[in-house]
């Protein structure tokens, strides 16, 4: 925890610089394609802006919540279509299709600031990368069996992942503020190796039914296990990548279930909130960040 608690103060002292100049550059790249849709294809985008324009801040929000905590955006999406009168398989679709912008977007972020900022030396960078490799596989793996193997169970899968994150938010946000933290682990320790891939194929089985859990499962494992909570976030985050964008496939082309209309408006916002969450995380320092994950997750079992 000591180590956590000096990872704050540095990253106080040391705050990470933003350029607005290449904020706008970004975002005006990412509006060239659905501005184009929408004057050159769309016969009234007028109508089309008043009915989904919405779906831009909900994208914007979920991709930063999503790409800050590493938890996913599916619950900031699920409950949003809900209430929109968006159910069911197009429901599923269409947040893992503003996933595969908004958490992408936020992996490469987090990848690049990896090696800019230097979390930890050496070391860190590479158990960053051990830890994809393991939990990208497992997780894709759980994702394709899910969608092309298994179906989808009759038990409640909701609820069940609803008690989990209570459950698992309330003693991690216990055992941060106890200050009852495990020893900080540099380096990918053989005995987790089989724990955090039967976690992540879980993790990526539950987020082919609810669009939500590999990112949040992987996340809440690594933090108890004692691991550096920038390399937890950003491994959470490039996981939670990887399987949207394994799975979606199955959701264009088998199924057809996405919104592109909201995916037009969603997907830009989603680029840019990803893009910029990583500023949160490392201004919220590692131990703040941990209280906040804690909370978020807390907040997601309560309000599913």
């Amino acid at each position: 925890m000591n180590n956590d608690v000096s990872s704050q103060s540095n990253s106080q002292a040391i705050l990470p610089s933003f350029s607005w100049k290449t904020f706008f550059k970004v975002s005006a790249a990412v509006f060239v394609i659905p501005f184009f849709c929408l004057i050159f294809i769309i016969e009234n985008p007028l109508q089309l802006i008043l009915v989904y324009g919405q779906f831009f801040f909900l994208g914007l929000g979920g991709a930063i919540i999503a790409n800050s905590t590493g938890a996913g955006g599916g619950i900031v999406f699920i409950p949003a279509f809900t209430s929109m009168g968006v159910v069911g398989i197009s429901a599923l679709g269409t947040s893992l299709a503003i996933q595969c912008f908004g958490m992408t977007a936020g992996s490469m972020s987090w990848l690049h600031a990896m090696h800019r900022n230097n979390y930890g030396g050496q070391k860190t960078i590479q158990l960053t990368y051990k830890l994809l490799v393991l939990a990208g596989v497992t997780s894709t793996l759980g994702m394709l069996c899910a969608q092309y193997l298994f179906t989808v169970p009759s038990w409640p899968v909701e609820t069940i992942f609803k008690y989990f994150s209570i459950l698992f938010g309330a003693a991690l946000l216990f055992a941060v503020l106890k200050r009852k933290d495990v020893v900080r682990r540099d380096q990918l320790r053989r005995r987790d190796i089989p724990l955090i891939a039967i976690v992540c194929f879980l993790g990526g089985i539950i987020t082919s039914w609810i669009s939500i859990g590999a990112g949040e499962w992987l996340a809440i494992l690594l933090f108890f296990l004692g691991y550096p909570t920038m390399v937890v976030v950003c491994v959470a985050v490039c996981i939670s990548s990887m399987v949207v964008l394994i799975g979606i496939p199955y959701h264009i082309w088998i199924v057809d279930s996405i919104s592109w209309q909201i995916l037009l408006f969603a997907a830009p916002a989603a680029i840019i909130g990803g893009s910029i969450a990583r500023l949160l995380s490392e201004r919220l320092g590692p131990v703040r960040l941990k209280v906040f994950f804690s909370i978020w997750v807390l907040a997601t079992g309560l309000f599913m």
